[in-house]
């Protein structure tokens, strides 16, 4: 049962930024989705949310600067992510 930390997904986020420079954060969370395969605590969906655990902690990934020195975000909503 994975419980992936924000730090674990921000590896493979990064990855993907590089591999797809522009790439929007719908895309993003399926791509990381697709490579890391969450199960149980992670597809638990938020109290009056539409999506999972997962799918916020790449969120938080922008929201806490996570990997800010590597990456630049454009825009607000469905954002692209490019490495620097």
């Amino acid at each position: 049962m994975s419980c992936y930390t924000e730090n674990e997904i921000a590896d493979v986020v990064l990855n993907i930024i590089r591999e797809h420079p522009g790439i929007r954060t719908s895309a993003l969370i399926t791509e990381a989705r697709a490579r890391m395969h969450p199960d149980g605590e992670d597809l638990v969906i938020l109290d009056n949310r539409n999506d999972d655990k997962f799918s916020q902690k790449v969120r938080n990934i922008k929201s806490h600067d996570t990997i800010a020195a590597q990456v630049r975000t454009v825009g607000e909503r469905d954002r692209q992510w490019f490495p620097v």
